[in-house]
């Protein structure tokens, strides 16, 4: 009972003495040296602050800032007052510069060569949150501005005084204003003055940690810039934000996305289309620019005028503008902080405060979270407003000890003595909740714990659960979670950050790709990003780099570490200009050797393991983004590289850079150039010289083994080729990198160089079973943003077999073979027995109808009497030898050159069938012109065109490209290479020419129909070129779903495809056969026939010549009733009519042919 509040007064005492910094753990001490005269400078990572824990200005060695030796005699030098000196200048702060001399401390051993030691830790810079927002004070500090509308701010992480301000000037704000003091403002001394990578869009900018948080003009990204070392060192885009005075808070001035700063860290204040223009916060990791969570509010923005952050509350201020009219009456009544929401409940708050707005136009308002008070701009004047707050009320978590009252000032926090996390929540409106670091950037009052989650049973039978049980997983132990919820757990032990594995809904269980562990890194990230902050040597930093990522890594070490190469190229960009052009190539070749070293860890096999434990969008935006930083460096070397060749292999990646003197004679480029690979791409001299530049042309080319798997391959624009009713095949196909990725670059400036001479490359296919449909792909990124996508414009396939693909682009990028995935199914299923079975009957069906018209056709002997009778035989032979090929040799794929030799004969044989159908229709059209007049037969004139069109086309294909008939789906013609075309173009002439022909018929007959004596004739001729018209389309849907259903076999196509075939066997049936007048006399003779050998198997001599007798005298009867000439007449037009027109299916109509 005694112990409690001796430990409350000791963390009392704390929390005054370190402005609210509670008791945290002990970190590792870090030591720093440097002699007098130099700087000394101590950094903490993030958002931790410096703490010193020893310090001394003298000499206690004798080796160390060695110098004239009578000066470094003396070895008991102390400065007792060193300690309190640095710790009035560095604690608490995270980034501290003093310079070892008297100017700073008093000299304790005159004569002696001294140099400053300092032994410190970096502890988390903690603010406790005052509590919730009860009124809003009068402003403390009032000055005059030269600009109606800005912003100005203060580091709430860096002790000082320093403040920040930025006018604001439509389309023309790229400067910031650093002041030493309030008094310095006053007087307008400005002590720094920062000209920003890109203009600013309104006045939402903070300063946080040493670097400015801003909108980029025109677009809806975040950029963050170093205020140390001058550089961009991040850019993110706020996705689905609207832009640009699209949203802005009511005064305008372009304020659509705004930045805030409170306890908690870095916010962003914004609106979207899909919440109907209402205010959006998320809040943003200030190192990584990661979004960790976003809750959307049911509040304009266009109806507030400004907004602020504290405490994790969004406050949202409406205010009186000076143009406004009607409102002069209760104006104050108007000026209010109207709305407010909790991020930590997920809910709106009521409130109603005050605001006092003496000059009527709000242009910005900022939150400190270090002084608690209000940077205000309004209408020429900055401000500065104290806000109060309510105390928050004490919490107690029930169970043991583990938290500590402790009384700061007037109100009473509970600070926990270990890190942790608020109670997860699950506010209204959050959106893509992310991981934490473990170590967060501030405290917050913990909510009392959750219980432990019981996952429940769900109805039904036993087994069934509406979660996901415990689990270990890569190290972490999982509790049980409920169906839909994402958990969180701290990272595998000897890493930092926050893990997150879901529990999927359907069907139940935990993710199949595993926790993602993004936010896992390992302790060194921080040392090394602190070292780039502190500007060391750029390639030293990189040498380091390959040491630590050479050993284990985890998933948020690989993306941190393409973000630290990043920040290397500007650091290294600075450097090689201080240095002499004689060390410049030096210093990049050195830094380009320890990227292609780094990058080849990243990618070995060890570190494919980290990369799984990333969530697919981390993959593709660190792929790209790598991808773009070793393009980056080597041509930051080719700028310093005068003339000649740089080159680096590693196992995973190839880098060589080129700069060749164009004035000389160059001969074509082939990468790898010092060995022989089985990936390779060649540029040509003429398309390198065609960007040549002051005589010289610059060239990257590289080559990454293993970065393909983790690029997207989901935006692309290349598809699977399925159709309508082929789910369960689109659940089986996926489309994937089956390559290398090899790059080409020339002149960086532009993401696409475009080439005279297209560029030719060939990658080895990484996998081979279960891979089809290559397709020659270039990866089109997005730049700083990581995003991207694979696209195929430009691009070509040459040439592929089962193992290489060769492919032509015309222009430089990075590119890759993606191809189709098929899972392979184990056993037939329901599904593919009724594909196989259905397409069967339907075949067969056709063929049944086939070979009963071409078996009555034959034994008519009509095949050899009339030109139709040619034209049909020839046809249904084509369509039953095409219906058998189909039926038995079109998956026969495993047979490379009988597939080839099946396709071929396919191409032929559906080739022919068009074209004797076209051949029918210039048969009607000359019947038509030619009725009273005699002709010659044109059979053999049929025979040429039917047979040698289809047959020089397929021997012009074969010459052109062989290796077009086959492929691995299905025997018939590739479609990846546009080789279909040999097929759908002289096709789509021949049913184009055949449509014209019948419609010039019908429309001839039409006219002419008045005209013509044989009314009964011309009907026949009409009906059978309205059933080759049918014909013909039901020819053509036929063999459209026959060949889609070729290519990408479905339950729906197959049904479309037999039912189409049965149709059309029995339409050719019942039109040739069994309407014809001379089918049903044959067909009724053998009727006949059958039934006499059924009753008698022979006739007596008696019978037959009765027979003959009774048929002698009908004809005898007959003569006496008609005279001889018109019944020769008759029977010479009824012998007529069945030699030609019954075989042809026009079988009541006159005598037309009379020449054979």
């Amino acid at each position: 009972k005694l112990f409690l509040p001796s430990m409350a007064v000791s963390l009392w005492f704390l929390g005054v003495s370190a402005m609210s910094r509670a008791a945290m753990p002990f970190g590792l001490l870090r030591r720093e040296l440097a002699c007098e005269g130099y700087p000394i400078e101590l950094r903490c990572p993030g958002s931790d602050v410096v703490m010193v824990e020893t310090a001394n200005y003298g000499r206690t060695d004798d080796k160390i800032c060695d110098a004239d030796p009578f000066q470094m005699e003396n070895t008991q030098c102390y400065l007792p007052d060193a300690l309190k000196i640095m710790a009035q200048r560095c604690n608490n702060r995270t980034q501290c510069v003093v310079v070892a001399g008297v100017d700073v401390f008093p000299d304790p051993c005159p004569g002696t060569y001294k140099y400053l030691e300092i032994q410190y830790e970096c502890v988390p810079y903690i603010f406790v949150c005052p509590g919730s927002l009860l009124s809003i004070q009068p402003a403390s500090s009032l000055l005059e501005a030269e600009h109606q509308s800005g912003a100005w701010c203060k580091d709430p992480l860096q002790a000082g005084d320093r403040l920040y301000v930025m006018p604001w000037t439509p389309y023309r704000t790229e400067v910031l204003y650093e002041y030493a003091s309030w008094g310095d403002y006053r007087q307008n001394r400005v002590t720094t003055t920062y000209k920003l990578p890109s203009r600013v869009d309104g006045t939402g900018f903070v300063v946080y940690d040493g670097a400015v948080f801003y909108n980029k003009e025109r677009t809806r990204n975040l950029v963050k810039y170093d205020l140390r070392t001058r550089i961009k060192s991040g850019e993110a885009v706020v996705v689905n934000a609207n832009y640009h005075d699209t949203s802005p808070y009511r005064w305008g001035g372009k304020s659509d996305i705004d930045l805030a700063v409170d306890e908690n860290g870095l916010w962003v204040i914004y609106s979207t289309e899909a919440n109907n223009g209402r205010i959006v916060v998320s809040q943003v990791n200030p190192y990584t620019l990661r979004f960790e969570g976003t809750w959307a509010t049911g509040f304009d923005k266009r109806g507030a005028s400004n907004a602020f952050m504290a405490c994790g509350v969004l406050y949202a201020v409406r205010s009186i503008f000076q143009d406004d009219e009607g409102q002069a009456e209760g104006r104050g009544g108007s000026d209010m902080v109207i709305y407010a929401y909790d991020t930590s409940r997920g809910q709106e708050l009521p409130v109603q405060i005050p605001f006092p707005n003496p000059y009527q136009y709000i242009s910005s308002i900022d939150y400190n979270p270090r002084d608690n008070q209000l940077y205000v701009w309004n209408n020429y004047y900055v401000l500065r407003y104290p806000l109060q707050f309510t105390p928050p009320p004490a919490v107690v978590p029930p169970g043991p000890l583990s938290s500590l009252m402790t009384t700061v000032r007037s109100y009473t926090a509970t600070v926990s003595l270990t890190p942790v996390r608020p109670s997860a929540s699950h506010p209204i409106g959050v959106i893509n909740r992310g991981p934490f670091d473990q170590r967060p950037i501030t405290a917050m009052v913990p909510l009392t714990p959750r219980p432990p989650l019981r996952v429940p049973l769900a109805p039904g039978g036993p087994g069934q659960v509406g979660g996901c049980e415990g689990r270990v997983a890569r190290g972490v132990q999982w509790p049980p979670t409920l169906k839909g919820e994402n958990v969180e757990r701290p990272c595998p032990k000897g890493s930092l950050g926050i893990a997150s594995y879901q529990c999927i809904q359907s069907p139940v269980g935990w993710s199949s790709r595993g926790p993602d562990l993004s936010n896992c890194t390992s302790p060194w990230v921080s040392q090394i990003a602190q070292k780039i902050k502190s500007g060391e040597n750029a390639a030293n930093i990189a040498g380091e780099l390959v040491n630590l990522t050479r050993g284990r890594i985890y998933a948020g070490d690989v993306s941190m570490s393409v973000k630290l190469i990043e920040q290397l190229l500007d650091i290294l960009d600075s450097q090689l200009q201080a240095l002499r052009p004689a060390n410049k190539e030096s210093a990049a070749r050195n830094y380009n050797k320890a990227v292609v070293q780094t990058v080849d860890n990243l990618l070995g096999p060890e570190a494919l393991v980290s990369w799984a434990d990333m969530s697919g969008v981390d993959q593709s935006r660190s792929a790209s983004l790598l991808l773009d930083a070793v393009e980056k460096g080597a041509f930051l070397l080719a700028n310093n590289l005068y003339e000649g060749r740089f080159s680096d292999r590693a196992p995973n990646v190839d880098l060589e850079v080129y700069v060749l003197n164009t004035e000389a004679d160059i001969q074509d480029l082939t990468f790898p150039h010092s060995y022989d690979s089985d990936s390779i791409l060649q540029i040509s001299a003429l398309a390198l010289q065609q960007y040549s530049n002051n005589g010289q042309v610059k060239l990257v080319l590289s080559l990454y083994k293993n970065l393909g798997s983790f690029l997207t391959t989901q935006n692309s624009t290349l598809r699977l080729g399925l159709g309508l009713g082929q789910e369960a095949e689109a659940r089986r196909r996926s489309l994937v990198v089956n390559s290398h990725v090899i790059s080409a670059s020339v002149h960086r400036g532009s993401n696409r160089v475009y080439l005279s001479e297209p560029v030719i490359f060939t990658l080895r296919h990484l996998l081979l079973e279960n891979h089809s449909g290559p397709n020659c792909s270039f990866w089109n990124g997005t730049g700083a943003s990581g995003n991207g996508r694979w696209s195929t414009q430009g691009c070509r396939l040459l040439h592929t077999n089962n193992t290489h693909t060769t492919c032509a682009c015309n222009h430089l990028s990075s590119y890759a073979v993606l191809m189709t995935y098929q899972q392979p199914a184990f056993g037939v299923g329901v599904e593919e027995l009724l594909v196989y079975v259905v397409s069967w009957v339907g075949i067969s069906v056709a063929l049944v109808c086939l070979a009963t018209c071409l078996t009555t056709l034959c034994c008519q002997g009509a095949p050899w009497h009339t030109d139709h009778s040619t034209i049909h035989c020839n046809l249904w032979a084509n369509l039953l030898v095409t219906e058998l090929l189909f039926l038995v040799g079109a998956n026969k794929t495993q047979y490379t050159v009988v597939c080839s030799i099946i396709a071929g004969l396919l191409h032929f044989s559906l080739l022919s069938v068009f074209c004797w159908l076209c051949l029918e229709g210039v048969e009607l059209y000359l019947l038509q012109r030619e009725v009273f007049e005699g002709r010659n037969s044109r059979r053999k004139y049929f025979y040429l065109c039917g047979y040698s069109i289809p047959g020089l086309v397929v021997a012009v294909s074969a010459a052109i490209d062989f290796r077009g008939y086959g492929s691995k789906t299905a025997c018939w013609l590739r479609t990846d290479n546009y080789f279909i075309w040999s097929f759908l173009g002289p096709v789509g002439v021949v049913i184009t020419l055949n449509l014209i022909v019948l419609v010039m018929t019908l429309h001839k007959m039409h006219s002419t129909a008045a005209l013509k004596p044989d009314s009964s004739r011309h009907d026949n001729l009409r009906a059978w070129a309205v059933g080759s018209l049918t014909l013909l389309f039901l020819q053509s849907v036929t063999w459209s779903s026959g060949l889609m259903f070729l290519c990408a076999p479905s339950l729906i196509l197959a049904y479309l495809f037999s039912s189409l075939n049965t149709a059309q066997g029995l339409l050719i049936t019942i039109l040739h056969c069994t309407l014809a007048r001379k089918g049903q006399k044959d067909y009724g003779r053998c009727l006949r026939l059958s039934q006499c050998c059924v009753t008698s198997s022979s006739s007596s001599p008696d019978s037959v010549k009765g027979a003959a007798l009774r048929s002698n005298s009908r004809y005898t009867s007959s003569q006496s009733r008609r005279s001889r000439i018109r019944r020769m007449w008759n029977d010479t037009v009824r012998r007529q009519t069945e030699s030609s027109f019954i075989a042809a299916d026009v079988n009541n109509t006159p005598t037309l042919n009379r020449g054979r």
